[in-house]
């Protein structure tokens, strides 16, 4: 059995697995984050069950495989899919081909949700920076790849009310291959863009409440929140969580990105960063790893 991400089901069929079926085989792919939690007790505890119901880790960032050998799980790093799968994604002049973008025009990615309730925490802040950006660079072009059919209306009206230059395209790969800055959500987008060598300001928000909870009551913290700062556990990109997530921040980075002597150092944080990744063949490695095990 490979159990992959997602905690809440897996480790409940792992364990009962484990239990009744203790000669069958459980891989665990790409195992939740408790390695970025490590410093809360309820990741100790997920990390015991992880270690517990596994015979076979199947680690994808090289901080993780070391976090789980650490306490006891059998490991074996195989890199990161995305290094797979980014082989098939346009160059950058191919993408601004594909969009008709000029060569000298600046194109800017805004990425604000793939869920409905980022367009209400994260949208506001990301839309109201661009509109500052386009006040300081009136040429420039927003870009919005749409990752659900049923945001385009929201966005549209948004588009409308900050009175952006923007267009919303269903062409992701082009969008985040074209661009000379991404202004986004944390998530795996964020490691997309890192590999095709874009700058990028990274935000998270969730509720106030959901914060309070988080903050106060659980005393949650974590190093970093997007994964091109978790592969080294090392600040590569900017990021910005809760009430830090300003327009008048995003702006700040943002500028600074565009500008060379940045831009280049986080380009150059981005080569060191594709090192820990792995070669491709990930997903080969993977199933020799998963073969290798029967």
């Amino acid at each position: 059995m490979v159990l992959l991400d997602y905690p809440g089901p897996n480790l409940s069929i792992g364990a009962f697995c484990r239990r009744y079926l203790p000669q069958l085989p459980i891989v665990y792919y790409i195992a939740p984050q408790t390695w970025v939690w490590s410093a809360h007790g309820y990741a100790y505890r997920k990390t015991a069950q992880i270690v517990k119901i596994t015979d076979l880790l199947l680690a994808v960032f090289p901080e993780e495989g070391r976090y789980f050998a650490e306490h006891g799980a059998k490991v074996t790093w195989v890199g990161h899919p995305l290094i797979d799968r980014m082989e098939t994604f346009p160059s950058r002049s191919q993408a601004r081909t594909a969009l008709g973008i000029d060569p000298g025009k600046k194109a800017i990615a805004l990425i604000p949700a793939s869920r409905r309730q980022e367009l209400k925490y994260l949208m506001p802040a990301i839309f109201a920076a661009a509109k500052i950006i386009q006040s300081q660079l009136p040429d420039v072009h927003f870009w919005i790849p749409l990752s659900r059919e049923e945001f385009r209306e929201p966005i549209q009206r948004a588009i409308g009310h900050y009175g952006l230059q923007a267009t919303i395209s269903s062409q992701t790969e082009e969008v985040l291959a074209a661009a000379d800055l991404a202004i986004t959500k944390s998530g795996t987008v964020n490691l997309e863009i890192a590999l095709l060598d874009v700058p990028q300001v990274v935000i998270y928000r969730v509720s106030p409440i959901t914060a309070f909870i988080a903050r106060k009551l659980l005393k949650f913290s974590i190093p970093f929140m997007s994964p091109p700062n978790l592969v080294d556990m090392k600040q590569i990109v900017p990021e910005f969580l809760q009430e830090e997530a300003t327009p008048e921040a995003i702006v700040s980075a943002g500028m600074d990105l565009l500008a060379n002597p940045v831009r280049q150092q986080m380009l150059a944080d981005y080569q060191q960063m594709r090192q820990s990744l792995g070669e491709p063949g990930v997903a080969d490695r993977t199933a020799i790893a998963i073969l290798g095990l029967l």
